[in-house]
C-alpha cells in the first residue's frame, strides 16, 4: 500500500506541475456555466457588454471549455477508487507512458529493435534529426549512433564505460505524443532532479516498448531493459539513460550532456 501510494504522489505531483505550467484565464463558475445550458439555446446565444459607451461581445472560447471538461473528469477520477486506481496505474513524463505490470514478453535481445534503425556518425545523425542531440562529457564520444523512424529517436551506444554499456535515447518528446512505454512496479520509481528539472528515475530492469508515429505499440522493439533508468528532459529534448548505474552516477551523466 505504502508503494501505491508513492506512485499516487507521483501522479498527484505531475498534475499539479502541469497546472502550473499552463496559462489559463480565470474561469466561470462551473455553477452558472451549468445553469446557462440547463436554460436553453437561448442561454447560449452570446450575450452583449456594455463597456463604455460601445458594446463588445463575449465569446467563450472552446478550449476554456475543453479544460473544464478535463478538471471534471480527473475531480471524478480522484474522487472515487475505481477512478484514483486508473490514475495511479498510468503516468506519461517526457513522451514516456509508465503502466503498472508485467508488459508483454520481450522480442529475443538479438532481434528486439526499433523501426528503421540506421548506424551513422554523430554529425550525420545530428541532421537527420529535428531536436538538438546531447552529449554526455562525462561519458565522451558514443561507440555506435543510431537514428531511428525516420530521424524520430536518436540513440548513442556507449559499449565499454566504468559502468558497462551505457544507452541513451533522444526524442523530442515532453507530454506528447507517447514515444516509448514502460512496464514498471509502482514501488520502483521515484521523482528526481536532473540540472533543476523534474525526471523520473526507475529502478530495475522492466520491459520498454516504442510506439510508432500513429500511435501503435512495435512488437518487435519490446526488449527488457539493462540495470536502471533515468528519464529527464530540457525545453527542446527528452532523453532516456539506461544501464547499470546507480541514481548518483546516472544523476552525474545526465546533468553532464551538452
Amino acid at each position: 500500500m505504502a508503494d501505491r501510494a508513492g506512485w499516487q504522489r507521483a501522479v498527484e505531483a505531475e498534475l499539479r506541475e502541469l497546472g502550473r505550467e499552463l496559462d489559463v484565464p480565470p474561469a466561470a463558475s462551473p455553477t452558472a456555466a451549468v445553469r446557462q445550458r440547463l436554460e436553453g439555446p437561448a442561454a447560449r446565444r452570446p450575450r452583449p457588454a456594455r463597456r463604455g459607451t460601445g458594446i463588445v461581445r463575449r465569446w467563450r472560447p472552446a478550449w476554456r471549455a475543453a479544460l473544464i471538461v478535463v478538471a471534471v473528469l480527473v475531480a471524478l477520477l480522484a474522487a472515487t477508487p475505481q477512478g484514483r486506481a486508473v490514475v495511479a496505474h498510468v503516468l506519461r513524463f517526457a513522451g514516456i507512458e509508465l503502466q503498472e505490470g508485467p508488459g508483454p514478453a520481450p522480442s529475443p535481445r538479438s532481434g528486439a529493435a526499433l523501426p528503421g534503425e540506421r548506424r551513422m556518425s554523430l554529425a550525420q545523425a545530428r541532421r537527420h534529426v529535428s531536436f538538438p542531440i546531447l552529449v554526455p562529457a562525462a561519458l565522451g564520444r558514443p561507440s555506435e549512433v543510431v537514428v531511428s523512424d525516420g530521424g524520430r529517436v536518436a540513440s548513442l551506444i556507449y559499449r565499454r564505460t566504468p559502468y558497462g554499456a551505457v544507452r541513451m535515447d533522444e526524442f523530442a518528446g515532453h507530454l506528447d505524443p507517447v514515444f516509448f512505454q514502460k512496464f514498471v512496479q509502482v514501488g520502483d520509481v521515484t521523482v528526481v532532479r536532473v540540472n533543476g528539472r523534474k525526471g523520473m528515475w526507475v529502478k530495475g530492469p522492466h520491459v520498454l516498448m516504442y510506439i510508432t508515429r500513429d500511435g501503435t505499440p512495435a512488437a518487435a522493439s519490446a526488449r527488457l531493459t539493462t540495470g536502471n533508468t533515468l528519464i529527464w528532459g530540457t525545453p527542446r529534448v527528452a532523453l532516456r539513460l539506461e544501464g547499470n548505474l546507480t541514481k548518483t552516477q546516472a544523476l552525474a551523466i545526465a546533468s553532464s550532456a551538452r
